[in-house]
């Protein structure tokens, strides 16, 4: 038996099956955050967060549980407004210079503001960067600062014939809307003038008055699409006011007393951890916070960022991955990419269910930065696997999962040698047409019943001749078969394997005893075999029709 007898050769592949891998759901990049900043000029303490009954703010009261309130948070300077009000947006103490401009005395910051590292740093257009007040004759201005400066000052926007908060805030309701800026800071001015009128009932009143506002500001928040869940809102003030007692009480302020230095501190939203924090901070603080929020530095600032109240904020580009089939012992491996656009550090531990892995198994992502995570699916046996990948984390959640599924699938590599082979199909495979199976073929294959017959696919027990350009491995992928019994008829017969090697001293014949030759296999010549080996095909002669019983472990 040679090779000179076959009539014709054809084309004839190994590939592998394509993967079935699943869209995995798209989950955007990390959300904008958003921070929006309210001044409630004068408010004392005592009648703030000081009151543990909350009487004069009953929304901000209730807001607390749901907030991060520091417990001492302190002008730290001078107790006027000129001076605390600029310091808030400057992060500086630096005495402001005065100035006239068109004719209005005023006074501008010689350390650049939060609007301007924002706008710079951030490259954002004032619509980003809004301060939303009342119409003042000479608003205090931000720096003339020459690596800042006037190119980089907020959008002002002051509400122009009416004084009131209320009428403020709806001038502020009405920008955010329409603008959704990153950044805005809302002053609040009625509360201190009630002060200094004296009138105890008019003060309590604007207090409760700034309160509603806080509160509407955050019901506001939590409806609208872009800023809820994106958006942290920080309250505070300037000042307080003198203690009862001292001098004359709640009317004035502007001296060292502990009225005037103790103000609040109440931040809530995505960017914040719950809870009150008992560290001592001051109002240069609160620039450097809020850079550490929004992801911009604050160099000129004397604060430093408020990281106790400030938590990471996890994300993801995809929670889900589909391996699709993946041959047993082997593995293929996809990733996801975890960002942390929060203004704290992500500390991450993972844990993976068998078969999987996650490198790195554990890490720390940096705010406002992100880390590759990949993923590896072996699998050890045929089963299909769905399952969770838990992703443990310091964020508000504290656990978040990635889910995973695949399936093992067994594989037989083949051995092919440049030129012809005898071949043969050792596992069930929906599609066994050539073109499918192998690659670099030159032929169609051919089997044997007394004379070749050319064919396009190969079935299970048959062995076939099958020529290719160059040597190369495939793996044929299926369901493994264990045990065949094979038609033979008197004479030559080219059958072919099963999933795993068959010693042949282990082949059964019906009836027995029709074997009258080795068992003769092809490598680059005809050599006589011990052994079935998956994939290949052999020449065995009978002297009578019958059955061979070709039986694995």
């Amino acid at each position: 038996m040679t090779i000179n007898k076959l009539n014709k050769l054809f084309l004839y592949g190994l590939t592998f099956l394509l993967y079935a891998l699943c869209s995995p759901r798209i989950i955007s990049q990390p959300a904008q955050q958003h921070a929006i900043l309210v001044i409630i000029d004068g408010a004392r303490y005592s009648e703030t967060f000081g009151d543990p009954t909350g009487q004069f703010i009953p929304r901000m009261h209730q807001l607390k549980t749901q907030a991060a309130v520091v417990d001492t948070f302190l002008n730290d300077s001078v107790t006027v407004t000129k001076r605390a009000i600029p310091a808030i947006w400057s992060g500086s103490w630096k005495t402001p210079r005065d100035t006239t401009i068109s004719g209005v005395a005023t006074q501008y910051a010689l350390d650049p503001t939060v609007w301007e590292y924002f706008r710079k740093h951030r490259n954002q257009d004032s619509t980003n960067a809004m301060y939303i007040l009342k119409q003042l004759s000479g608003p205090w201005l931000p720096s003339y600062h020459p690596q800042y400066g006037p190119q980089y000052w907020p959008w002002y926007i002051m509400q122009d014939g009416y004084w009131s908060d209320l009428f403020v805030w709806n001038l502020a309701k009405q920008k955010l809307s329409q603008h959704h800026p990153i950044f805005s800071v809302i002053y609040l001015a009625d509360v201190d003038a009630a002060g200094h009128s004296g009138n105890w009932n008019n003060y309590t009143r604007k207090i409760t008055i700034a309160d509603s506002i806080v509160g509407m500001l955050w019901d506001f928040v939590q409806s609208d699409s872009v800023f809820k869940n994106r958006t942290t809102v920080f309250v505070t003030n300037d000042h307080g006011r003198h203690l009862n007692g001292v001098s004359t009480g709640f009317v004035s302020h502007g001296d060292g007393c502990w009225g005037c230095r103790r103000i609040q501190l109440l931040a809530i939203g995505s960017g914040v951890k719950k809870g009150l924090s008992s560290f001592k901070c001051k109002i240069p603080d609160i620039v450097p916070t809020i850079g550490s929020l929004l992801n911009f530095p604050s160099p000129f600032s004397t604060g430093t960022a408020m990281t106790e109240i400030l938590k990471p904020i996890i994300s993801f580009n995809k929670k889900e991955i589909n391996f699709g089939n993946i041959p047993v012992s082997t593995f293929k491996t996809d990733s996801i990419i975890i960002y942390n656009s929060g203004g704290n550090s992500l500390n991450i531990t993972t844990s993976t269910p068998l078969n999987f892995s996650i490198n790195p198994a554990s890490t720390s992502i940096a705010p406002h930065t992100n880390c590759k995570f990949y993923i590896t699916f072996s699998p050890s046996n045929s089963d299909s696997i769905s399952s969770f990948i838990i992703i443990n984390h310091n964020d508000e959640n504290m656990k978040d999962s990635i889910k995973i599924s695949g399936k093992g699938i067994q594989s037989i590599s083949l051995s092919i040698n440049k030129g012809w082979n005898l071949v043969s199909l050792p596992m069930a495979i929906t599609n066994s047409r050539i073109n499918s199976l192998f690659t670099n073929t030159t032929s169609l294959a051919f089997s044997y019943n007394a004379t070749y017959i050319q064919t396009d696919s190969l079935k299970k027990g048959i062995g076939y001749w099958l020529k290719f350009d160059s040597t190369l491995s495939f793996n044929i992928i299926g369901n493994e078969i264990l045990t065949d019994t094979i038609d033979v008829v008197a004479g030559w017969n080219l059958i072919g394997s099963v999933s795993q090697p068959i010693s042949i001293s282990s082949i059964q014949t019906i009836p027995g005893g029709i074997i009258t030759s080795s068992f003769y296999g092809y490598d680059r010549s005809y050599i006589a075999v011990n052994t079935i080996l998956p994939g290949k095909g052999y020449w065995i002669k009978v002297n009578s029709n019958g059955k061979l019983i070709l039986k694995g472990n």
